[in-house]
C-alpha cells in the first residue's frame, strides 16, 4: 500500500476549522484508516509537493442526512446511570458486539430521538492538503 506525509487543514465549507495537521504532518497508508475515504481520495488526486483544496460536497465527502438514521427509543433502552441530555455521543453495542455511536437528537418525556448520521453528514466540507512524501 502506498504511505504518505502530509500537512492538511478540514473544515466546514464556511470556514469553520474541524481538524488540521500543520506543525506535525500526518503520516499513513491508505485504508489505515487514519483519513475516511473521501479525504483519502482527495490525497490521491493531490499533486506531491503543491498545497491544494478540495471542495466537497455533503453527497461526495459523509453523504446527505438520512431520516431513517433517526431512532426514537425509550428512555428504558439506556443504562439507569447514563445522563440523557441534548448533543451528548451515546455508544450501543449489538447482541453480536458490533458497536453503533449516535448523539441525542432530541428529548420528550421519555422519548429519546438519536441520530445515528455521520457526524459530518448533510455539510459541505473543504479539504486543503500538501503532500510531503508518497512511498
Amino acid at each position: 500500500m502506498t504511505k504518505y506525509k502530509i500537512f492538511y487543514k478540514f473544515s466546514h465549507a464556511n470556514g469553520t476549522l474541524i481538524d488540521e495537521s500543520w506543525d506535525d504532518p500526518l503520516e499513513f497508508e491508505l485504508g489505515d484508516g487514519q483519513l475516511d475515504f473521501c479525504l483519502e481520495s482527495c490525497v490521491i488526486d493531490a499533486q506531491v509537493g503543491k498545497l491544494q483544496t478540495f471542495l466537497l460536497s455533503a453527497s461526495e465527502a459523509f453523504g446527505n442526512e438520512l431520516e431513517e438514521a433517526f431512532q426514537i427509543m425509550k428512555r428504558l433502552d439506556f443504562p439507569q446511570t447514563m445522563m440523557i441530555e441534548l448533543d451528548s455521543v451515546v455508544e450501543f453495542k449489538t447482541p453480536i458486539g458490533d458497536s453503533y455511536v449516535g448523539c441525542i437528537d432530541k428529548i420528550k418525556n421519555d422519548d429519546i430521538t438519536v441520530n445515528f448520521n455521520h457526524p459530518l453528514a448533510g455539510n459541505d466540507v473543504s479539504f486543503q492538503v500538501k503532500i510531503l512524501q508518497k512511498q
